[in-house]
């Protein structure tokens, strides 16, 4: 199942990667820690936290509407040697330096607008931005992970069992974004629904009961 999705998000991916290239982009409502897609560059990144590591590799950009190919900077915020994923991830487009994709990955020092953050409970998303506009749910190595979209806001999360109970979810990764970008990511975890991996659960969220 998880080959298969990955197969698909790259298809996927270069679909789309045509189509944004002279697109008009609307600045996220939201940040992470008060920084900004669209706004911020890598170059002031660096200056405030200093020097990345730069991953030889795309990133996620192009899952989340972006450009397929990718350029990945990272900072690990607390030190720690056993670290192989850095806490703050920044995206541009390959040979870029506005940062077109901001993530928090497993870290919980840097904040949404509304004051959630890594770590924290599902109820605290829905309790700070209602019912998420989109929720995907797709099995990953054994448990399930659920994407909660808020593309208005230019604001993604991704939620998944870290604790002895496996209906509990929390959050693990935070993502902003263009809302352009967010929409066109929906649309993609759309196809792959077509196709036969992962399941639109947005209704849950508002009550009721996915099928």
């Amino acid at each position: 199942m998880l080959q298969r999705f990955k197969m698909f998000m790259i298809a996927m991916v270069l679909c789309v990667s045509c189509a944004i290239a002279a697109e008009q982009l609307t600045t996220p409502q939201e940040s992470l820690g008060g920084m900004r897609p669209g706004i911020l560059s890598v170059d002031q990144l660096i200056g405030k936290l200093g020097k990345p590591a730069k991953a030889d590799r795309d990133g996620l950009l192009g899952l989340y509407g972006g450009a397929a190919k990718s350029d990945v900077y990272g900072w690990f915020m607390v030190q720690n040697p056993n670290y192989t994923v850095p806490d703050l991830v920044a995206e541009t487009a390959k040979g870029s330096k506005r940062v077109d994709l901001l993530m928090a990955i497993g870290y919980d020092g840097l904040k949404t607008e509304r004051g959630v953050a890594c770590f924290q409970n599902e109820s605290a998303i829905t309790a700070a931005y209602g019912k998420p506009d989109f929720a995907f749910a797709v099995p990953m190595n054994g448990f399930v992970l659920r994407e909660l979209y808020y593309p208005r806001l230019g604001l993604s999360f991704d939620v998944a069992p870290t604790g002895p109970s496996p209906d509990e979810n929390n959050v693990i990764a935070i993502y902003v974004t263009y809302p352009e970008f967010l929409q066109r990511a929906i649309e993609m975890r759309q196809s792959f629904i077509r196709q036969g991996i992962g399941k639109d659960v947005t209704v849950e969220y508002a009550g009721g009961r996915s099928t």
